[in-house]
């Protein structure tokens, strides 16, 4: 089709990090405010989301444009029948037919994520089972498929408002026109966050004013994302890449510690790129007087596994605690379990549906049945914990055992990080062992300035990770705000610090070279 060849040749020129997003969310934002009323609003909005989707993966639009149809359908075919139904007078066929409805309803949605994202998975995983037991091919055939960009977060979103209306938690939306727009709405549309329709569309039906506040803020919410994600993300995946796109390059003896560092150095990568993309998305969605929800709350600061998914990537936890955990919980066999039984399977199929949700590949599932475990470890080995702080009279409110639970806590997040981040089993087992070899003079010796960073650089990339998880810890552990607080300093140091922010990120950000600013870590899932 001429339309699609034409979008086609234009898949790349976008990006939430660049400056053709910029000049197209100021023209988005102006043509918005011009426009009288939420209808026309809307449309604006709506165009604005085919157009970034068309953007990125053209030939893909109508499985988007199906979701959307299906989701909006049966959402309204799942309400009529709840309404049918009373409390008082429900027969036992009606709820029958209505849970089957919506046992199809979510398979449906389901559908294109299950076909264009694991298909491949799937087909070479049953190869290789077969072939360890003598039977077919080693190499197994790969499907040519094409996911959508998004499709893992809009679909998710589906999910959840069709799951919202099964249970009588909200009303379907009757208006397919906002309903689209909920799915489409151009800041959400690539990476999220995981946003329920009902809310999205509470907002986006109604008409919004200009407050000059509102846009400071989402400004300087915008200038904060780049900043973690040009100062710190990009600049960090060019040693990362280095590391473990070439782990056989490096050996344990000589300089295995590297991969200890490579490691951290992700960690903090991938929380700068994901928080920082969520910046840049909730700052544009502010610029239209929209409010989009919280993602991460300063994640490396906490003191338990349990707490770090807490407060990481906090859309997605709270789908999987209301849609998997809870459902595991009280689902009619595990219900013949003891309660601490259930729960410890509920966190292993919740943590296994993320490490799914991530990713289709062996170190995703690995990685999610890896922290799954390490909740339930947690849980089964507490009171020899309470009873060794018991025992060694440990005060648990000291900073020195606070910083030794955050320490901690933070070395098994990245040791997890490692079979998210290598690209086989075989990389993972790998480098696992070798990150633990005592090779220090690895600081000394130009291995540290040998993985694509000069020192220069090396010390700027440093210093804005300090300013990063400084500014992160006052504004999550200490309740200070350094937004609040800026906005209601003299308009002369204001503009100070908007020009510092500025030229900071135009002099020092890393904009190409190893490395694509283009490319979000989490734009693959």
């Amino acid at each position: 089709m001429p339309v699609v060849d034409f979008f086609q040749n234009l898949v790349g020129l976008l990006s939430f990090s660049n400056l053709t997003y910029l000049v197209l969310l100021a023209l988005a934002a102006i043509v918005y405010y011009c426009l009288p009323g939420p209808r026309t609003r809307g449309t604006w909005l709506l165009l604005l989301g085919l157009l970034v989707f068309m953007l990125f993966t053209p030939a893909a639009l109508w499985v988007i444009v199906l979701v959307t149809l299906l989701g909006w359908g049966f959402g309204l075919l799942l309400d009529r029948m709840g309404a049918a139904d009373t409390d008082t007078q429900r027969e036992r066929g009606s709820t029958s037919r209505r849970r089957a409805v919506f046992i199809v309803a979510i398979l449906a949605v389901l559908a294109s994520l299950l076909v264009l994202k694991y298909a491949n998975f799937g087909i070479d995983l049953v190869t290789r089972v077969a072939h360890l037991f003598g039977a077919g091919a080693k190499n197994s055939p790969t499907l040519k498929l094409l996911a959508p960009v998004g499709i893992s977060f809009w679909t998710f979103q589906s999910i959840a408002y069709l799951t919202d209306v099964y249970w009588g938690k909200t009303q379907a939306v009757k208006n397919l026109f906002w309903y689209s727009l909920s799915v489409l709405f151009f800041p959400i549309l690539t990476m999220g966050p995981i946003t329920r329709v009902q809310d999205l569309v509470a907002q986006l039906s109604v008409k919004h004013r200009f407050h000059y506040e509102r846009m400071q803020s989402g400004l300087l919410l915008l200038g904060w994302g780049f900043f973690k994600k040009l100062m710190v993300a990009d600049a960090l995946a060019v040693f990362v890449n280095t590391v473990f796109d070439n782990p056989r390059n490096y050996s344990g003896m000589q300089n295995g510690l590297v991969f200890a560092v490579a490691a951290v150095f992700f960690a903090i990568q991938l929380y700068c790129d994901f928080s920082g993309y969520t910046d840049i998305v909730r700052g544009s969605a502010r610029l239209f007087d929209i409010d989009l929800p919280l993602n991460f709350r300063a994640p490396y600061f906490s003191r338990s596994v349990g707490e770090f998914w807490r407060r990481w990537h906090i859309t997605l936890m709270d789908w999987l605690h209301d849609y998997v955990w809870l459902t595991v919980l009280y689902s009619r066999p595990v219900k013949r379990l003891k309660l601490r039984t259930r729960k410890y399977l509920s966190v292993m199929v919740t943590f296994l549906v993320s490490g799914i949700w991530h990713g289709a590949g062996l170190t995703y599932v690995l990685w999610g049945v890896l922290n799954g475990g390490y909740q339930v470890a947690g849980e089964v080995l507490k009171p020899v914990g309470d009873r060794i702080v018991r025992l060694l009279r440990i005060d648990r409110e000291t900073f020195a055992h606070k910083l030794f639970q955050t320490l901690f806590t933070f070395g098994l997040i990245t040791l997890a990080w490692v079979l998210f981040r290598a690209n086989s089993l075989t990389d993972a087992a790998y480098i696992v062992p070798r990150m633990f070899m005592p090779t220090i003079w690895i600081f000394t010796d130009g291995t540290m300035t040998a993985q694509g960073l000069d020192y220069i650089h090396l010390m700027v990339v440093l210093l804005a990770i300090v300013v990063v998880f400084v500014f992160e810890w006052f504004k999550h552990e200490r309740a200070f705000d350094a937004y609040v607080w800026l906005c209601r300093q003299h308009l002369l140091f204001r503009w100070a610090v908007y020009y510092g922010l500025i030229f900071t990120i135009v002099i020092f950000g890393h904009y190409g070279g190893e490395y694509s600013a283009a490319d979000f870590v989490y734009f693959k899932f």
